[in-house]
């Protein structure tokens, strides 16, 4: 519903519970400037510019504007979709391809002006080559939808010759208080800023040839920078030109690989893969954050050219592909495959995800072919090699110095001082073979080293023992990085460890090796090896 002033009275049909789950699958708060940013710069609009300005808002609080010189919006009011203008589509719920409308360069999905709704107060104001002109304002749609326990529906109020603005025609979006206008880190951070702008929105547009027909000239004024900054085009790739940083090794996907898949259900999908890989990422300004955090590194999916979200690197390699994630980025265009509504995934239960899982294998596996591939791999392995033969000749280097202390049993050399928890383990393992714990009996049964305690054994003290059948053991270095461990006293049978920073506070229970540790309310049992008697630790020399 709409309210037109100087006009007539309009209703539009729209769904509350779609614009409310579009606002609330929202990825990231600038996914509202993302598709404004997409609306204002397809060819249909015949913009020269595209400004965005981030701001704090007295009244509001963290807000954005928004404007383009381009044709501007019209307004006819009819029901019939085919009869309305760009206003009439802007505000509607089906502006978009996905419900088999016409639309611009890059209009699917129709969220724009849904996203826009996940504020305090929108603004539109708009005008035409013909000089008609709109002010649009929507008054607490956030309020609306989603504080109100039973939402209502924003109704826009379209004041007919309302609009103010210092261009002939174009169309300026003020979103005031944009998520109850709390801050966050991209609008004050200026590289935060860039790197969603350039790996999420139409700035990293990955095609060059569209790039060359031309798009508006982008500006980007925050609180960050004092002046409006102009930002270039073009996907940030991997490229062999120039000067590179000492032990660099790049690989490059030169010509792009494109596959297609279909199946005989007639459905087909076309992707290109593009992109390069680095031996030395900090050049490219590549940082891990992990597979899906990092939108610099890794695989991200492209469709029309504009970056969206970041594939499972791991999903998609094939066995024996030897890059990782963290040296790559890659880019997946594609554009006939199914996303969410928010544009962050792929749909998995789509019809043509199958094939946009094989195709995206395939392409991988050319990858495997190329030269640039092959060399990479062979650098970095024999960096790997040489980076480990000087680790094990620093390792031996210690080990022979005149200061290594070492720890003997009955005479005997058996092991390093420990100096690390896998020390401890080593040299209790060690003891179990000679029968050298104080031990009746001990057998280790099981031991892993991620899933929670160390050691799954048997053991019986004294001969005279109950046998205690399938204990939990944790191994420590130092007693006390017990409680760093995140361990659960309950499933504690026996602590081993090869000393402890405060003994004089542990109650001793037999000779200078086991102790009782009273521990968040628990008495645990201890043994300290580097009390056992026939422990001897000293230097070779």
């Amino acid at each position: 519903m709409f309210e037109l002033y100087k006009h007539k009275k309009h209703e539009i049909s729209i769904g509350i519970a779609i614009i409310k789950q579009v606002i609330q699958n929202i990825g990231n708060p600038l996914d509202a400037i993302r598709e404004a940013m997409s609306n204002s710069c397809a060819k249909e609009v015949d913009a020269s510019y595209f400004k965005i300005i981030i701001f704090y808002d007295g009244s509001f609080g963290w807000s954005f504007i928004l404007e383009d010189d381009g044709i501007g919006m019209d307004y006819t009011g009819e029901k019939d979709p085919a009869k309305q203008g760009r206003l009439d589509k802007f505000l509607n719920l089906a502006y978009s391809g996905v419900a088999g409308l016409k639309s611009d360069e890059f209009g699917f999905k129709g969220l724009g002006s849904k996203l826009m709704y996940l504020c305090r107060k929108l603004e539109i104001d708009t005008k035409t080559k013909k000089g008609e002109n709109y002010k649009v304002i929507v008054e607490n749609p956030y309020e609306k939808l989603i504080e109100k326990e039973k939402p209502d529906l924003p109704i826009p109020k379209i004041f007919e010759g309302g609009a103010s603005m210092n261009i002939e025609q174009g169309t300026t979006i003020r979103i005031l208080g944009y998520d109850k206008g709390i801050k966050y880190p991209e609008y004050e951070n200026l590289e935060k800023l860039k790197q969603y702008l350039y790996f999420r929105t139409l700035i990293g547009y990955t095609r060059p040839e569209r790039i060359r027909e031309g798009f508006p000239k982008i500006t980007l004024k925050t609180p960050a920078g004092p002046e409006e900054e102009e930002l270039k085009l073009g996907f940030p790739w991997i490229k062999k030109e120039g000067d590179h940083v000492e032990g660099q090794k790049i690989g490059c996907i030169d010509p792009p690989i494109v596959v297609t898949r279909d199946d005989k259900k007639g459905n087909k999908v076309i992707i290109t893969l593009k992109g390069g890989y680095a031996l030395k990422t900090g050049e490219f300004g590549m940082t891990d954050y992990g597979i899906f955090e990092s939108k610099s590194l890794g695989l991200a999916y492209a469709w029309k050219g504009i970056p969206y979200f970041n594939l499972d690197f791991n999903r998609y390699k094939p066995q024996g592909f030897d890059l990782y994630y963290k040296f790559c980025r890659f880019v997946i265009e594609c554009d006939n495959v199914e996303t969410d509504i928010a544009r962050s995934r792929i749909v998995p239960e789509g019809s043509k995800e199958p094939l946009f899982s094989s195709a995206v294998r395939e392409a991988f596996r050319r990858i495997m072919e190329t030269k640039d591939y092959n060399d990479w791999i062979k650098h970095r392995r024999y960096l790997k090699k040489k980076e480990l033969g000087t680790t094990l000749n620093q390792r031996k280097e210690e080990l022979l110095g005149q200061d290594q202390k070492w720890v003997y049993f009955n005479g005997k050399l058996l092991h390093k001082e420990p100096y690390s928890e896998h020390d401890v383990r080593a040299l209790l393992w060690k003891l179990e073979g000679k029968d050298g714990l104080p031990f009746y009996y001990f057998k280790t049964l099981e031991h892993t080293a991620q899933r929670g305690i160390d050691i799954i054994a048997e053991y019986q003290e004294k001969d005279f023992s109950e046998k205690k059948l399938f204990q939990s053991i944790e191994v420590e270095y130092i007693l006390e990085n017990y409680s760093d461990h995140d361990h659960a006293p309950e499933q504690t049978s026996l602590i081993v460890a090869w000393d402890s920073k405060n003994r004089d506070k542990l109650t001793k229970a037999e000779s200078d090796w086991k102790y009782v540790w009273e521990y968040m309310g628990h008495n645990l049992n201890v043994i300290l090896l580097r009390y056992i008697p026939e422990i001897e630790i000293k230097t070779k020399s």
